[in-house]
């Protein structure tokens, strides 16, 4: 019979970690891991190897106008499809790394305004979540925020960080359809619209 979800209770005392290796350092670090962990049955699991590459923790924010029922999207070169010979200019909501000591909500607020040229103030926070757990350390701060997007759009970016970003207001519902017919295949935006889809009239206007 079906029942709720439950969490098994973990701790970090529930795995074993007898070696940590740098394998490579660049814009992020690939590390190997040998560990054990505890299995279902309260026995250790067998010693494995496993490699974890990470740039760092980011946070993401979706922007979006009640008033114009639109949402603010970015688009811009991605190296992921290289290995796939994919031509990867991926349409995404404001991402950007968060610097150490930096807030995650103060990191959306400043990628707002340096991709998009958008001042925000209040987040909601969606979710925090692992991006791609078989191997990613990245670690994904979500957030929604309400803006005037009257006007909004344009190019936009950091030359010293080799950005080169558009920025285009969509509707709502376009965005939407986008997420199911292929023009938006990046994970976190498509976490973020469908998540407003199911959320919509908690934001809109008074």
């Amino acid at each position: 019979m079906p029942t709720t979800l439950t969490l098994t209770p973990r701790t970090a005392a529930d795995i074993e970690v007898l070696e940590k290796t740098e394998l490579a350092k660049g814009w992020g670090s690939l590390e190997r891991f040998r560990l054990r962990h505890k299995k279902y049955d309260a026995s250790w699991s067998e010693v494995i190897d496993r490699d974890v590459y990470t740039i760092g923790e980011v946070a993401a924010v979706l922007l979006y106008d009640p008033a114009l029922d639109a949402v603010l999207l970015t688009e811009q070169f991605r190296t992921c499809g290289l290995k796939y010979d994919d031509a990867t200019w991926l349409v995404e909501i404001v991402a950007g790394l968060i610097e150490p000591g930096v807030a995650p909500d103060e990191t959306a607020r400043r990628e707002a305004r340096e991709e998009t040229g958008t001042t925000i103030s209040h987040l909601h926070h969606i979710s925090t979540f692992y991006s791609s757990p078989g191997g990613n350390g990245e670690r994904m701060h979500l957030y929604l925020a309400t803006a005037d997007l009257t006007g909004a759009g344009g190019q936009f970016g950091l030359a010293h960080e080799h950005e080169d970003i558009r920025a285009t207001l969509v509707t709502f519902d376009d965005a939407l359809a986008a997420c199911d017919d292929g023009r938006i295949a990046d994970a976190k935006t498509l976490v973020a619209l469908n998540w407003l889809a199911r959320h919509k009239p908690r934001f809109s206007p008074e």
